[in-house]
């Protein structure tokens, strides 16, 4: 879902959607059962996580979600899920609205009224958000638990999803810095889980403070960069960034031992002993996120359906920066300026020295380079 968007607000390509595509599902003879438009695949993902869920409607967790070690019995439910399956709707909402089908946009927006309200009656704990509930409708990720009290999934995505009302996601994220963030970047959960539970599954195999038992797994760091970036915080989203970035590790390789010009799986916590030992270089998702974060995010450069959006969210000390981006066809040097010293806000767009309404510039597609000048404020 969000690669498909993805593409169509990159290329502007929709004739993609029309594209027949066959579904997993095949006879003895290898031969798909069913095929379907690019389209058609959408709105049945759509339909099949909002039939598939549990006790408190929200989607079943199955072997396990994102965090593939935490593999809990039938029946029990993922809050990743749900805040994917929010932001999947959000984008299916935005796709429908463009295409003119103004019944899907309602029956979309039906959906996601729906399973925010879930997420908000049956998943907040008080000062964050849980992020599983097991079989038998107990919590994971609550103040109620002795380790695994709470997840940094658990946090940034209800901001990414729109699910959280702003008091909620300020104290969510509040709470990801204040017990999740170290020097070398935020912990998956806290505390370990401190010996095999069969309950739990995988993760609990290995010690406190490795890899998904509250070690810093990269590829979780830049949703919670995301997250920051849409309540405003330019100061901490760098912060977040800058403390994985692996050319900050080039001055303590003894401690880091991975090279420190790539992106690796997972450092280790600190509750483990070797806090700040990297592993599994190439092995993660961590560099496509981490490049659309700075990118799209924290510069705030990004495409829709209708051109380009400039929306930076920067720490107040830059005074701005510049930035050369190539898009449908035309080049687009922007130059950011921000004088009052803000996070976020944009006062005024000039585009090859004429002011535009609002902040996105048009999708040219002339083939010429075009000058956009943006002032923060």
């Amino acid at each position: 879902m969000l690669a498909v968007t993805a593409y169509l607000k990159e290329m502007g390509d929709f004739a993609f959607l029309n594209q027949v595509v066959p579904y997993y599902e095949k006879d003895k003879g290898e031969n798909p059962l069913e095929s379907g438009t690019v389209l058609d695949h959408l709105r049945r993902a759509i339909e099949f996580t909002r039939n598939d869920v549990g006790a408190h409607g929200l989607p079943l967790l199955g072997f396990a979600d994102w965090n593939d070690t935490v593999n809990l019995r039938k029946g029990a439910e993922s809050l990743f899920t749900a805040n994917l399956f929010g932001k999947a709707l959000l984008e299916m909402i935005e796709l429908a609205r463009y295409l003119g089908d103004e019944e899907s946009v309602a029956r979309y927006t039906d959906y996601y009224e729906t399973m925010k309200q879930r997420v908000n009656e049956h998943a907040w704990d008080g000062e964050w958000y849980v992020r599983y509930f097991d079989a038998d409708g107990s919590p994971i990720g609550s103040h109620s638990n002795t380790e695994g009290q709470i997840y940094a999934n658990g946090q940034s995505w209800p901001v990414i999803s729109g699910f959280a009302p702003p008091d909620r996601a300020k104290a969510a994220l509040d709470a990801v810095y204040r017990q999740l963030n170290t020097r070398n970047g935020i912990k998956l959960s806290t505390p370990g889980y401190n010996g095999f539970d069969p309950a739990k599954g995988g993760i609990t195999t290995y010690p406190p403070g490795a890899k998904e038992n509250g070690g810093i797994f990269l590829h979780s760091n830049p949703w919670a960069i995301i997250a920051e970036t849409m309540v405003g915080n330019g100061d901490r989203a760098f912060e977040y960034y800058d403390q994985i970035n692996p050319v900050a590790k080039n001055d303590k390789i003894d401690e880091f031992e991975c090279e420190p010009y790539v992106y690796h799986q997972n450092i280790l916590g600190d509750e483990h002993p070797q806090f700040g030992l990297a592993r599994n270089s190439w092995l993660t998702g961590t560099a496509s996120w981490a490049y659309q974060t700075a990118t799209q995010y924290i510069l705030g450069v990004r495409p829709t359906y209708d051109g380009l959006q400039i929306n930076p969210c920067i720490p107040r000390k830059w005074d701005g920066f510049k930035v050369t981006r190539e898009f449908r066809g035309s080049v687009y040097q922007i130059e950011a300026k921000n004088p009052d010293h803000v996070c976020k806000g944009v006062k005024s767009v000039r585009v090859d020295g004429k002011e535009v309404a609002g902040n996105v510039v048009p999708a040219f597609g002339d083939g010429r380079t075009h000058r956009v000048e943006v002032i923060m404020g």
